[in-house]
């Protein structure tokens, strides 16, 4: 039964694992290198009130903007206190365009806008697309998002 210990260890753990993936309802947007856990601005409400005032957000935390048409979305940072990394996703969940931007202290505020159509935003720390090497065109995955 001893031999057998260390399989069924294994087992375990694959099957745990398995069901984890299965079972959770955590919304998450995945890169090839890792996952944010995210909330969701689904409401104009929502999105107008984005990430302003936060202090700070962990390293594997982020907003995902979801946009109910796929057009050219711009973002500025007003009222943002922390350096934000902007990701544009098309409909096809495929990067269109990054811009790192630091929190808005002047008026009026950059507008950063992209060329290209997009469908969701994604914002996570700044620095934190270089770092997992999130460029345009990367394919992002999303978990338990409808």
């Amino acid at each position: 039964m001893i031999a057998y210990l260390p399989f069924l260890l294994l087992l375990y753990y694959i099957v745990n694992n398995y069901l984890y993936e299965r079972n959770t309802t955590i919304p998450e947007v995945c890169s090839e290198k890792t996952c944010f856990t995210v909330e969701l601005a689904r409401t104009a409400e929502q999105q107008q009130q984005g990430l302003m005032y936060r202090e700070t957000m962990g390293e594997e935390y982020g907003m995902l903007f979801i946009f109910p048409d796929t057009t050219l979305h711009n973002f500025w940072m007003k009222n943002t206190r922390i350096p934000l990394d902007i990701i544009w996703i098309n409909d096809q969940f495929h990067v269109v365009r990054i811009f790192t931007a630091q929190p808005c202290i002047t008026d009026p505020c950059t507008i950063y806008a992209p060329e290209t159509w997009s469908t969701y935003v994604l914002e996570i720390n700044a620095g934190l697309a270089e770092k997992y090497e999130i460029v345009e065109w990367s394919v992002m995955k999303f978990r338990n998002i409808k």
